[in-house]
């Protein structure tokens, strides 16, 4: 897995001019795809997406992440947060 960029505070979620949250991102190459890596701090999630060499979101349709996860977790082991590995003990 490599880290093409990190965007940590890209951009401030406001709530009735009170800030909530950050949307911190990183662009993870693996395995020949391209990742973009969404962290939502005020809905305290983090999703991962298809994406373009250059960060641009394919298709909004999530492949991993989940609520309770920050950015690093999924940096830290980024196998372990695709949906096809955190539900291969179902089938």
């Amino acid at each position: 897995m490599d880290i093409i960029f990190r965007k940590d505070s890209s951009m401030d979620w406001e709530i009735e001019g009170e800030c909530k949250g950050v949307i911190n991102k990183a662009l993870v190459h693996y395995k020949g795809q391209f990742y973009l890596v969404s962290e939502n701090t005020a809905l305290r999630e983090t999703l991962i997406f298809y994406s373009t060499p250059t960060g641009e979101i394919k298709n909004y349709t999530e492949v991993g992440g989940g609520r309770e996860v920050t950015l690093k977790d999924v940096l830290s082991n980024f196998k372990a947060h695709l949906y096809e590995n955190l539900y291969q003990h179902l089938s």
